[in-house]
C-alpha cells in the first residue's frame, strides 16, 4: 500500500492544479461535510441494528445507504505497520445484494473469519480488539478523495465506484466502546391529501428521506411547490420505510395509519420486522410450494406437502400441533417469526407468509402477549339524546361500543331486522361535534332515514335535516344531509368539493362494483371522511371480490391494491383474457380478518332472545317523482274531500277516489323498494297489495327483471293456491310472493320467508294482522319483519293513524301482541293543518262505523281500476303508434 500512495498523491496534485483556490476550498469543505454525515449515519445504523438484533435474535440486514459505492475504512495500530483497508464486498443489482465478483479468493476466506463483522455491515470500524470506536466528527482528519483520472471539479461528484478512505486511529489492542446515542428527531413533517388518489409530504430537507422518496414507484416531485407526492397505493410502503429513519417523523394522513392503530407504539419496531417477512419470500428454483393460513385469532397453519427438512423445522416449534384428519401442522403466532426464518433457509421449499393485513390486525398476538382486552370498553354516551340511548337493546349497545373502539370506522353487517339504523344514528351522534353528517341510502328509504332522525334525536330541529330530492338541491344545507346513491352520482361534479367528516352508507353492498357511477361518486367522499359507517345485512352477494371496495372505504391500508386481495381471497387466476377474480379462497382467514379489524356481524339466531316475535317498521316513501297527470288527480281528490259532502255515500265515494289515486301514485316507490330488497340479497319475501293495478305493475316489473315470483289474488283458483304455496316454500332460489290483501290473508302457509312488505295500507287492521301471520306461523324459527310503505301527501297520511288507533284497541283486548305505534309517531305521518285533520276524521268516521260493507268498497275499487286500465291502455297504444312513426 505504501508503494501506491505516491501515485495517488500525484493524481490528486494533478487534479488540484486545474482548480482555483476558491474551488479547492469549497470542495474541501463539501467533502468534509459529506464524510462527517456518512460517519454519523453509519453510527446510527449500527446502533439501530444492535437494538433490533437484541430484540429478535436475528442478524441485521445490510443498510440501505449508498450500496453502489465501496467504502474503505483504514485501521491503524500502535505497531506502526501499514494501515489496512477493509472493503464492503457488496454491490446492488436487480437480484439484491451479492458478493463483488472482483473480490479475490483470499478476501473471501478472510471474510469467513473476519473479526470485524460490523464493518461488513457498514458500521464504524472495529479495532483488532473487537471493540467499537466512534471518534467525534469534528476531530476527524480530512481525507482526500480517491480518483483514478484527472478531471474538472465536476468529476468529484460523479465517482461511481470510487473509495473514500476514513482513517480511524487506534491506541491499543483493548478499546472501550463508546455507546451510540439514539438520534433525536430532527425533521418533522406531515402527509396531506394532494389530488384524487394521491397524497403529498410537507417536510424539510433530509438526505436519507430523499433516498426513501426516490425508492417509491409512484414518486413525483413538483419543482414549483418543492414537494413530493405519491399514489395512495404506495402509502403503506412509504410510511414503513420512513419509520426506519430514526431522525425523521411524519404525521400520517388523517384517518389512515401506517400500522394498526390499536397496536402499542412500543411494538412498532417488532411490527416492522414482521412485515419484512412479507417481502422477498419467493424462490424461483423451489420445487415445493406452501402457504401459511390463519385458522384462529391465535393460531396459524402451514399448508405444504411432505418434506423432511420442513418436518424437522416444524418439530422444533414449542407450540406445534399435527391434525391427523387434515394432515396439517398448526402453530401459535408466537412461533411465526422463528418458523419462517427456518423455512426461508430451505432452498427447495417456498412458503408464502401471512399477508400484511393479517400481521397488522393481529400484531399484538405475535409476541405471545395479548395487548388488547377481549372485552370492548364501554363508550360514554351521556351526550346523546336519552330517547335513543335508553331504547338500545344490549346487543345494539355492544355495536355502538365496537364502533367507538374502531374510531368510528366500521362495517356493521348485522342481519336484517336487528336495528342497524338506530345503531348507526347513535354512532353518528357520538361524533356529533364533527358534523355535518351525510347519509347515502337507496332512494326508497331516504325519507325513512329522515323520520328515524326526528324520532331518535329529538334535539335536532326539522330544518337541520336536509333530504336531497333533485339534482339542483344543495348537498350541504343541513346538519344531517340524506341523498340516494343514484342522485349522488348525478351531482358528483356539481358538489365535488363537498366534505363530510361523518358518513353513513346504508346498504353498502351497492358499492360492490368499483366501475359503477355510484361507487366512483362515493369513493372520494369516503376517502375524505374521518368516520365511515357502512351498513349492510349482505356485504357480499356471491363472491369475496364484492367486499373489496367496502374494505377499502373503512381501512384503506389493509389492501391498497386489489390484486393483492384477489390473489389471497379470490383465487385469482390468469388467463389469455387477463385475471379472473370471481373465485374464492382462504375464506376462514378473511372472516377472521374482517371481524378483527372492521366488521361486526350478528345473526338473528345469536340475539333471538332479545327480539320480539314481530317487528313492524314504517317505511316512508315519496311520490315526488310521479307525472303531472297523477299528481293533479291526487291533488284534486284531496281538494274534493275538503269541500264537504251532503251525505255519507258521497263522502265515502270521495274517500275511495283519494285512496285509489294513492295506489297509482305509489307505483314507482313500491317497485323501487322491492328492487332494493332484491339487490340487497333478500331471497324470499311477501308483498301484499290491494288494487289489481298495483299487483299487475309489480308482477310486470318482476318479469322484466327475470325475478321468480308467485301471484295469488281473487282470480286464482283454489286448486292452484296450494301448488303455488309449495313452489314458494320449497324453492331454493329467490322468489317473491305477490299477494292480494283481501284474497290471500288467510289459509296460506309461507313461513319459509320472514319478511312481509305491505305495498298498500288497508283500513281494517284485523285483515293486516291475518296477512302478517302467513309467515308468523308454527314452523317459523326467525323473528318476523313487517314493513309498511307509507306515502306522504296521500291517503296514507289519514289511513295510518286510523290503523294505529284500531290496533291499540285490539292490543288492549289481547287480540294483537304489539302496537304499531311503537314504530311510528302519529304526528309524523299527517299534517296538523285543520283541513287535513278534517280528512282524517272523515276516514275514521267512514271506515269505523261501517267496516262490514267491504263488498261495496271493493266493487268501487274494481270499477275504478277498470276505468284506469282503459285509460292507461289507450295511452300505451298511442305511445306505441307514435314510436312506430
Amino acid at each position: 500500500m505504501r508503494k501506491r500512495e505516491p501515485k495517488m498523491a500525484a493524481a490528486i496534485c494533478t487534479f488540484s492544479m486545474t482548480l482555483t483556490a476558491e474551488q479547492k476550498r469549497k470542495i474541501e469543505e463539501n467533502r468534509r461535510k459529506a464524510l462527517e454525515r456518512r460517519a454519523q449515519r453509519l453510527g446510527q445504523i449500527a446502533s439501530s441494528n444492535n437494538q433490533t438484533s437484541g430484540s429478535f435474535n436475528s442478524t441485521p440486514e445490510p443498510p440501505k445507504a449508498n450500496l453502489n459505492t465501496c467504502t474503505l475504512i483504514r485501521v491503524t495500530s500502535n505497531s506502526g505497520s501499514a494501515p489496512k483497508l477493509l472493503g464492503l464486498p457488496f454491490k446492488q443489482d436487480s437480484a439484491g445484494l451479492k458478493p463483488n465478483a472482483s473480490q479475490s479468493n483470499s478476501s473471501r476466506e478472510t471474510k469467513k473469519t473476519n473479526p470485524f463483522p460490523q464493518a461488513e455491515r457498514g458500521a464504524p470500524a472495529l479495532s483488532s480488539g473487537g471493540n467499537l470506536v466512534v471518534k467525534p466528527a469534528q476531530s476527524r482528519t480530512p481525507v482526500p478523495p480517491c480518483t483514478n483520472s484527472v478531471g474538472g471539479a465536476g468529476s468529484f461528484y460523479k465517482q461511481a465506484n470510487k473509495c473514500p478512505v476514513v482513517q480511524l486511529p487506534s491506541s491499543s489492542s483493548n478499546f472501550s466502546a463508546v455507546p451510540a446515542k439514539k438520534p433525536a428527531i430532527s425533521v418533522r413533517g406531515k402527509c396531506l391529501p394532494h389530488t384524487e388518489g394521491r397524497f403529498r409530504v410537507e417536510v424539510g430537507y433530509h438526505a436519507e428521506l430523499i433516498a426513501v422518496f426516490k425508492s417509491i414507484p409512484s414518486k413525483n416531485y413538483d419543482p414549483a411547490a418543492k414537494m413530493w407526492n405519491f399514489s395512495l397505493e404506495d402509502y403503506q410502503q412509504l410510511m414503513e420505510e420512513v419509520a426506519a429513519v430514526a431522525s425523521v417523523s411524519l404525521r400520517p394522513l388523517e384517518g389512515m395509519d401506517s400500522v394498526d392503530p390499536a397496536a402499542p407504539a412500543r411494538d412498532a419496531a417488532a411490527l416492522t420486522a414482521l412485515l419484512k417477512l412479507c417481502n422477498g419470500w419467493q424462490k424461483p428454483g423451489a420445487g415445493l410450494q406452501g402457504q401459511c393460513v390463519l385458522v384462529s385469532p391465535t393460531k396459524f397453519e402451514v399448508d405444504v406437502s411432505y418434506n423432511v427438512d420442513v418436518i424437522a423445522a416444524f418439530k422444533l416449534m414449542p407450540t406445534k400441533n399435527y391434525d391427523l384428519k387434515t394432515r396439517k401442522w398448526s402453530f401459535s403466532l408466537e412461533d411465526y417469526r422463528r418458523l419462517m426464518d427456518l423455512l426461508s433457509k430451505i432452498a427447495a421449499v417456498e412458503v408464502e407468509p401471512l399477508p400484511r393485513a393479517i400481521v397488522q390486525a393481529f400484531s399484538a398476538r405475535f409476541d405471545g402477549t395479548e395487548a388488547r382486552s377481549s372485552d370492548i370498553p364501554e363508550a360514554d354516551l351521556s351526550s346523546i339524546d336519552p330517547t335513543l340511548t335508553c331504547s338500545l337493546m344490549p346487543f345494539q349497545r355492544e355495536g355502538v361500543n365496537f364502533a367507538v373502539s374502531k374510531q368510528g370506522r366500521l362495517l356493521l353487517a348485522d342481519d336484517m331486522g336487528l336495528g342497524k339504523t338506530v345503531q348507526a344514528i347513535c354512532i353518528a351522534a357520538y361524533y356529533r361535534s364533527e358534523w355535518p353528517l351525510l347519509v347515502v341510502a337507496p332512494s326508497s328509504v331516504r325519507f325513512t332515514w329522515a323520520e328515524a332522525f326526528r324520532r331518535w334525536l329529538p334535539s335536532l330541529s326539522d330544518d337541520s335535516i336536509n333530504v336531497v330530492v333533485k339534482a339542483k338541491d344543495s348537498l350541504q344545507s343541513g346538519l344531517v344531509n340524506i341523498i340516494s346513491y343514484d342522485l349522488l352520482s348525478r351531482i358528483e361534479k356539481q358538489h365535488s368539493g363537498s366534505r363530510f367528516n361523518v358518513l353513513i352508507m346504508d346498504e353498502s353492498h351497492f358499492l360492490k362494483n368499483m366501475k359503477t357511477a355510484r361507487c366512483k361518486a362515493a369513493l372520494p367522499l369516503l376517502k375524505a371522511a374521518k368516520r365511515v359507517i357502512l351498513l349492510s345485512g349482505t356485504p357480499a352477494m356471491s363472491r369475496p371480490s364484492e367486499l373489496y371496495t367496502q374494505i377499502l372505504a373503512v381501512r384503506p391500508l389493509l389492501f391498497p391494491r386489489f390484486h393483492e386481495f384477489g390473489l389471497r381471497y379470490c383465487d385469482a387466476k390468469q388467463s389469455t383474457w387477463g385475471w379472473d377474480y370471481s373465485g374464492s379462497s382462504n375464506l376462514g382467514e378473511l372472516k377472521l380478518l374482517l371481524e378483527e379489524s372492521l366488521m361486526l356481524r350478528r345473526l338473528k339466531s345469536d340475539v333471538l332472545a332479545q327480539l320480539p316475535a314481530k317487528q313492524r317498521k314504517v317505511v316512508t316513501v315519496t311520490t315526488d317523482s310521479i307525472n303531472s297527470r297523477i299528481k293533479a288527480a291526487l291533488s284534486a281528490a284531496a281538494k274534493q274531500l275538503s269541500k264537504g259532502h251532503q251525505n255519507k255515500k258521497e263522502e265515502k265515494e270521495a274517500l275511495l277516489v283519494f285512496y285509489n289515486h294513492t295506489a297509482e301514485a305509489k307505483l314507482q316507490a313500491i317497485m323501487e323498494y322491492i328492487t332494493d330488497m332484491l339487490e340487497g340479497g333478500r331471497e324470499k319475501f311477501l308483498v301484499f297489495a290491494h288494487h289489481k293495478l298495483v299487483l299487475d305493475h309489480i308482477t310486470a316489473e318482476l318479469e322484466k327483471k327475470n325475478a321468480s315470483y308467485i301471484r295469488i289474488d281473487g282470480s286464482t283458483p283454489s286448486a292452484e293456491r296450494q301448488q303455488l304455496c309449495e313452489k314458494f316454500q320449497f324453492s331454493t332460489n329467490s322468489c317473491v310472493a305477490v299477494l292480494s290483501i283481501t284474497a290471500a290473508n288467510m289459509g296460506l302457509t309461507l313461513h319459509s320467508a320472514d319478511l312481509v312488505i305491505f305495498a298498500e295500507l288497508f283500513w281494517n287492521p284485523g285483515v293486516l294482522i291475518q296477512a302478517e301471520d302467513r309467515v308468523h306461523r308454527i314452523g317459523q324459527t326467525n323473528n318476523v319483519n313487517i314493513h309498511y310503505l307509507v306515502a306522504k301527501g296521500s291517503a296514507d297520511d289519514h289511513l295510518w293513524p286510523l290503523i294505529q288507533e284500531k290496533m291499540n284497541v285490539l292490543e288492549q283486548v289481547g287480540l294483537s301482541e304489539s302496537n304499531l305505534s311503537d314504530n311510528a309517531v302519529n304526528a309524523s305521518f299527517h299534517s296538523k293543518d285543520p283541513t287535513q285533520r278534517r280528512i282524517t276524521e272523515m276516514f275514521q268516521r267512514s271506515f269505523t262505523e261501517d267496516d262490514g260493507d267491504e263488498a261495496v268498497l271493493l266493487e268501487a275499487a274494481s270499477s275504478w281500476e277498470e276505468a284506469e286500465n282503459h285509460i292507461v291502455g289507450g295511452q300505451t297504444q298511442q305511445m306505441e303508434h307514435q314510436r312506430q312513426f
